[in-house]
């Protein structure tokens, strides 16, 4: 594209050189007069920079020069040839701002020269007939002006085509001929009434130049105009850009509190549209039943307290959006002042704070969890290791057994409460499918397993566990699945009463292995089925709870049974007729050709004898 435009250049002026010098060689070149040389070069260059605007529609304007006005004024004053030599220079000088790009001032010098060729060629050749202007036709001025503007245009357009071969400024230039070529008469009669001036009286000519001259002022002020405007316009685009895409709520309070701009996020902050917040006052839109706060916006809000020492004020707050939901919401008021010191309205930033909260109130709880946890297993093996060091000698062989036994039984519950802690920890940060090792396993072997680990720690619990007798293998990891229902377990006993039985369920649905867990507690509300399976998540109160935990074992199991291709679900059942919890994990072995399903009730005590407690 360069490569074309610089050929397209070079042609020209070699064809503005060739033309400049026929013309020479083909007629008498007369002694030029020095002065009159320098002042049309003058009045070309001034008339190169001279800027009218045209408007032809309502999106589309033209800005032209005057240098046809002291072209066509040379050319019925001077001889053409010195008109088409002066107008070099006139051009070049007009544009030495852009002497850095040489060749957009070739460019130009090539153009004027050859339109100026073309113009002195049909003047000389249109007979003396009609109104004459030193000895020259009036009406070959103008044919030449025509062909000045034919010329010029055709090497734009030429121009135009080398750099957008798509042929896109067809159509533009189509639409701007007529109104080029009325200008360029226009302009031509404006230099036969100064040519005329000069013959006549030279003193008048400065009067005819005036109006062009405060023209030219008036389009450079309306360009200096437009061009701010256009700054302005964009920079009021883009902060308008940047107050609707913030996500936090932003509200523009004038001297007397009426709300001026009020972005999306408030929208979704409070539920009030745009349309219906600004333009009034901020009272009424921040009604009570909107935002809960110690010092409600009333009268002119914290614009009443704005003092120039503290131009920031920080409130905390909670907005009600339409459908109910309240958020905790932090508002930093920014105050402005005008040179008397008075406020003159303020910014609100309102920055919805509700998860950051909910994140100090987790980490609080964790926290007291993790103490209460990690205290209740430290007392009794500080308490037996005690006794054991001042008193061992003394005691007997069960007394010491069961010592023992329990700072073991202890010590494993933090041995467990570590490993929990520590396997969160490796699933944010590792992919949790390097931690699991599937292969084909029984299933039931290993919930029989952790059934009896249950009820060795917990005696007096009833614990059944129902077995389809066509139940295949499982593929997972066993490990892994040992730890799911482990939780599982954990939880029902954690939530139900000593008194009431735990059923655990193991039968074959589709391509899965199944195993419910199902207790007879307090249940776990629609509400709460999700958020259940959150790390670090209890429905008690960490100050009031009468169960242990620190609420990472459902999120463990979901985890690892999706790591293990399966899925762990909470089933529907009614309030209050406790909690039914499903694990599901792929097959490993195909279905049996034959079987009918049947229920084996295991009621079995432990294997394992009771410790001594």
């Amino acid at each position: 594209m360069i490569d074309r435009t610089h050929g397209y250049v070079a042609g020209l002026s070699a064809a503005a050189v060739a033309v400049l010098s026929a013309g020479a060689a083909a007629t008498p070149f007369p002694s030029p007069d020095l002065v009159e040389i320098l002042l049309l070069v003058g009045a070309i260059a001034i008339a190169e920079r001279t800027e009218v605007l045209f408007r032809w529609d309502r999106d589309e304007s033209g800005t032209f020069t005057l240098v046809e006005v002291a072209v066509a004024a040379g050319l019925l004053l001077l001889p053409p040839l010195h008109v088409a030599i002066a107008a070099i220079p006139g051009i070049a000088l007009a544009h030495a701002a852009s002497l850095r790009n040489p060749e957009k001032v070739a460019f130009n010098v090539a153009s004027v020269t050859l339109a100026v060729a073309a113009a002195a060629g049909t003047l000389s050749a249109t007979p003396a007939v009609g109104p004459l202007v030193a000895d020259r036709p009036v009406l070959g001025l103008v044919l030449g002006m025509l062909a000045y503007g034919l010329i010029s245009t055709a090497s734009f357009a030429g121009l135009l085509w080398v750099r957008l071969p798509d042929r896109s400024w067809v159509t533009t230039l189509r639409r701007q001929m007529p109104l080029h070529a009325a200008a360029n008469v226009a302009m031509t009669s404006v230099a036969i009434v100064l040519a005329t001036l000069w013959l006549l009286r030279p003193d008048l000519v400065p009067f005819v130049l005036a109006p062009a001259v405060a023209v030219h002022l008036a389009v450079r002020s309306s360009l200096r105009a437009a061009a701010l405007y256009g700054e302005q316009e964009d920079e009021h685009a883009r902060l308008l850009r940047v107050v609707d895409g913030a996500s936090d709520g932003i509200v523009l309070l004038d001297a007397h509190a009426c709300i001026q701009v009020w972005n999306p996020a408030m929208t979704r902050l409070t539920g009030h549209p745009a349309d219906d917040a600004v333009g009034r006052s901020v009272a009424d839109v921040l009604t009570p039943a909107v935002r809960g706060s110690s010092s409600p916006a009333t009268g002119r809000w914290t614009l009443e307290a704005a003092q120039e020492h503290t131009p920031v004020l920080e409130q905390d707050a909670q907005l009600t959006d339409a459908d109910g939901d309240t958020r905790d919401v932090r508002e930093s008021h920014a105050f402005t002042f005008d040179d008397r010191g008075r406020c003159t309205g303020a910014v609100v930033v309102v920055r919805d704070v509700s998860r950051q909260r909910e994140l100090e109130r987790l980490r609080s709880d964790f926290v007291a969890r993790v103490s209460h946890e990690l205290r209740s297993p430290l007392t009794p093996i500080r308490g037996f290791a005690s006794v054991l060091l001042r008193r061992g000698e003394l005691l007997g062989e069960e007394q010491r057994a069961e010592a023992l036994t329990r700072i073991v039984e202890r010590a494993d519950h933090l041995h467990k409460l570590v490993e929990d802690l520590l396997l969160v920890t490796r699933i944010e940060h590792t992919d949790i499918a390097e931690l699991v090792h599937a292969g084909p396993f029984d299933l039931a072997r290993t919930v029989r397993s952790a059934v009896d680990h249950v009820r060795i720690a917990d005696a007096g619990r009833t614990i059944t566990v129902a077995v389809a007798d066509d139940l295949p293998l499982a593929h997972a990891d066993a490990d892994r699945a040992r730890q799911v229902i482990d939780a599982l377990l954990d939880n029902a006993v954690r939530y139900s009463q000593p008194d009431t039985p735990v059923e655990v369920e193991l039968d074959r649905d589709g391509v899965d292995v199944r195993v419910r867990v199902v207790d007879h507690g307090p249940g776990i509300p629609a509400a709460q089925r999700d958020a259940v399976f959150e790390r670090f998540h209890r429905l008690e109160d960490p100050m009031t709870m009468r169960t242990g935990g620190v609420g990472v074992g459902l999120f463990l199991g979901r985890r690892l049974a999706e790591a293990m291709h399966g899925s762990l679900t909470i089933v529907d059942t009614p309030p209050g007729d406790g909690a039914v919890l499903e694990l599901r994990l792929p097959v490993a072995a195909p279905e049996p050709a034959s079987g009918r399903r049947e229920w084996a009730v295991d009621t079995s005590p432990p294997a394992v004898p009771d410790l001594p407690r």
